[in-house]
């Protein structure tokens, strides 16, 4: 039979082994396993917009740092459909972004249908057609330059210019003889045509607005 001291020394290291081994379960259990979940349900929750880099701002929007582009997520977490490269804001028309500076006519001439009338200057591509053709996206300075170009200029019968209003030259021609207001015979059709062609190439404004059979039939074509 052995001494006292020598079977009570073993017991006391298996009751210090036993809690070292109890400590390192709890900590298993209480800590490890929960700070695991959580990031397994961050990665999950995080959805679409965890895919790529950069922060949402303000807008709920930011730039994806791996393809370089801008693009916005909708509330529900769905990536915006259309991504893009930091577009330019559409500002709304305004005929004050123009700074034009009218002037009279000085021809009793209506350019449009060569009649005899009072006349004022009007704008062949209006600066209307321009804004919403890409103008929109103009400097202060362009739009000046713009509203403010001669060769954009044209005497009109004051009547016919508030007929035309800002119409592209399919609904100019559309409003000449509709019988809904005052009927009127366009008589330089293909010179105002070809003024609007020329200017719209001049200051890289689009055609989608445009009808191409209108500048077919003076020989133009409108790609």
């Amino acid at each position: 039979m052995l001494p006292i001291g020598q079977v009570t020394r073993p017991l006391v290291l298996i009751r210090e082994d036993f809690k070292s081994s109890l400590k390192g379960l709890l900590l298993v259990v209480f800590w490890f396993v929960p700070v695991r979940l959580f990031i397994f349900i961050s990665i999950v929750c995080s959805g679409p917009a965890g895919a790529h880099g950069g922060g949402l701002n303000s807008d709920g929007c930011h730039k994806d740092l791996k393809k370089g582009q801008y693009h916005c997520h909708r509330n529900s977490g769905t990536p915006d459909t259309e991504a893009r490269d930091d577009p330019p804001r559409h500002t709304p028309y305004s005929r004050d972004l123009y700074s034009y500076h009218s002037y009279p006519a000085n021809i009793s001439t209506g350019f449009y249908t060569g009649m005899k009338c009072p006349t004022n200057t009007d704008h062949v591509v209006s600066l209307k057609d321009a804004h919403e053709s890409g103008g929109f996206n103009w400097s202060s300075s362009k739009r000046a330059r713009f509203a403010n170009d001669k060769s954009n200029h044209v005497p009109s019968c004051k009547r016919i210019n508030s007929s035309k209003g800002s119409s592209t030259p399919m609904n100019f021609f559309r409003k000449s003889g509709d019988g809904r207001g005052m009927d009127y015979k366009i008589k330089n059709r293909c010179a105002y045509v070809e003024i609007y062609f020329k200017v719209k190439k001049k200051y890289n404004l689009s055609f989608t607005n445009n009808a191409p059979e209108v500048f077919a039939q003076c020989g133009i074509a409108v790609k």
